[in-house]
């Protein structure tokens, strides 16, 4: 009987450490949905003629839509910043700027001012938004890391729910002071959050990467095996770079030029970055963003003037919410290529059908006129594609594709994407449904994203239940089998690990 053994159950402890983890970076893009979603509030308010401050058409634009611009210089600032300073100093790093943000908002008397405001949070937004999807995909098991990664989108539901909700009932300054609660809880959550083990291991402080990802990960035979082959494989790394050396800054300039030149060329770097160019424009002109800014607006032009905007606004807001908890499920028993091919047919779809509807309805062929079910059925599928799929596989996806050596970079790059195209689908909607109308712009919309999934379906690889080092094998056209960089660290292949291994350590100088 002492030689029987029996399998030792696991803990739910770690799952709930990983689940804490995520949720302080979720708390924060809920304050960054609310960001969105508080343009939908205040825009309409500025209208009014008790506002004391008031905006032309152009000024509304850009209130809508700076935070887009200013997601660029946050895009620029985090791509460094996270590899230098680590995930969890460039996390709280991104609270303050949305924190000031909100602080001037509720000071503002001028039309500039409230632009400064949205500037200073779209900032922050750009901040997070490579290194939240980095965050989650480097502190959560591969087995977790989908449905907890879809926390982003839920959370950004969340935050625009919340903010468009509370602006029913509430001013639009009353509404600001309980959206800044949200991003100053998230700041007390990531205080108490520890540093990504796959950082430790490539600032080579193996002790406490070993500590912190045992503590996240729990300590069994299959999480020490995949946390050794990290080591091995960041050793390896630096031991081919030149940490530690002094050198000359013209020095360190040319090795990074001749670092840029050898990466640019390699498939594991340049593949993910034009999938993920790609994913992030569908993204943004499918209109998630547009459609969050501008829904009661939308609703207006596509319902009808007669319509309850602000009652339909918190419908297909509730709706988004229940499609992107459907989403977790999704994700965690669907493929990712199938949930966002799909997701893409609906949307797609509907974007078609309500600039049929409209342009039907501008020329009298509406066959009955005043029934309000079919464009509301028709915002609620487009409403639903987006949450199920469009606006939760692009954050999933991001987690995933890139090798470690170039997430800082690739994911910089290519989150480029997300922020310049915030700007243009939100800054050009207004312009375009007044130049053009509403269903050529729909139909604009609809072939950018109909391009774009079609470059999709022939790069992206299928990542679920996938180990990040396995997709990033993929990418080299190598089975784990048949890669030297994965063969045991012994005496005998260590040289040819090297000579074989190709350079990919961040740490360039």
């Amino acid at each position: 009987m002492d030689d029987l053994t029996v399998p030792e159950k696991k803990s739910m402890v770690p799952f709930l450490r990983q689940l804490y983890i995520t949720t302080a970076v979720s708390v924060n893009i809920m304050g960054h949905g609310c960001v969105i979603g508080i343009s939908a509030i205040l825009i309409p308010s500025l209208r009014r003629p008790e506002s004391s401050i008031h905006a032309t058409h152009s000024e509304e634009s850009w209130i809508a839509s700076i935070i887009g611009f200013a997601l660029i210089v946050g895009n620029l600032i985090i791509t460094p910043t996270m590899d230098r300073l680590g995930r969890k100093r460039s996390h709280i790093l991104s609270i303050f700027p949305i924190l000031v943000g909100w602080f001037l908002l509720l000071l503002a008397n001028s039309v500039p001012t409230l632009i400064a405001a949205r500037f200073l949070q779209g900032l922050s937004m750009g901040i997070l938004g490579p290194l939240g999807s980095v965050i989650i995909g480097e502190m959560t098991n591969p087995k977790n890391r989908g449905p907890l990664l879809t926390l982003i989108s839920l959370s950004l539901t969340l935050g625009v729910l919340f903010t468009q909700t509370l602006g029913i009932f509430l001013s639009w300054k009353q509404t600001v002071i309980a959206c800044s609660f949200i991003t100053f809880t998230s700041l007390c959550m990531q205080i108490y959050c520890p540093e990504s083990p796959p950082w430790l291991c490539s600032q080579g402080r193996l002790d406490e990467c070993r500590e912190v990802f045992l503590w996240l990960r729990g300590d069994g035979p299959e999480e020490r095996d995949e946390l050794e082959k990290m080591i091995q494989a960041k050793m390896m790394e630096r031991k081919s770079s030149v940490a530690g050396q002094t050198i000359s800054f013209g020095t360190k300039v040319r090795r990074t030029i001749r670092f840029f030149k050898e990466t640019y060329k390699k498939p594991d770097f340049y593949k993910p970055i034009i999938i993920m160019l790609h994913i992030y424009t569908m993204f943004q002109f499918a209109g998630i963003n547009v459609f969050s800014s501008y829904m009661i607006d939308i609703i207006r032009q596509v319902v009808g003037p007669e319509a309850n905007a602000e009652y339909l606004m918190v419908v297909f807001n509730i709706e988004r919410l229940i499609s992107n908890l459907l989403a977790i499920f999704l994700m965690a028993n669907m493929k990712r290529r199938s949930l966002l091919f799909s997701a893409g047919f609906l949307c797609v779809t509907s974007y078609i059908g309500k600039g049929l509807y409209v342009y039907a309805k501008q020329n009298d062929k509406l066959p009955f006129p005043d029934n309000q079910w079919v464009p509301i059925g028709l915002i609620g599928l487009y409403m639903f594609s987006l949450a199920v799929g469009i606006s939760s596989i692009p954050f999933t996806i991001s987690g995933e594709l890139f090798p470690l050596a170039y997430r800082g970079l690739g994911g910089g790059i290519s989150v480029l994407a997300l922020s310049l195209n915030f700007f243009l689908a939100v800054k050009c909607f207004p312009v375009l449904t007044t130049e053009i109308g509403l269903p050529s712009t729909y139909f604009m919309y609809t072939g950018i994203v109909v391009y774009c999934l079609t470059v999709i379906w022939f790069m992206l690889p299928e990542t679920k239940d996938r180990t990040l080092q396995e997709i990033e094998e993929s990418f080299r056209g190598k089975k784990a089998v048949e890669d030297p960089a994965n063969e045991p660290l012994n005496d005998v292949n260590v040289q040819k690990y090297l000579a074989m291994r190709r350079c990919s350590s961040q740490i360039m100088y």
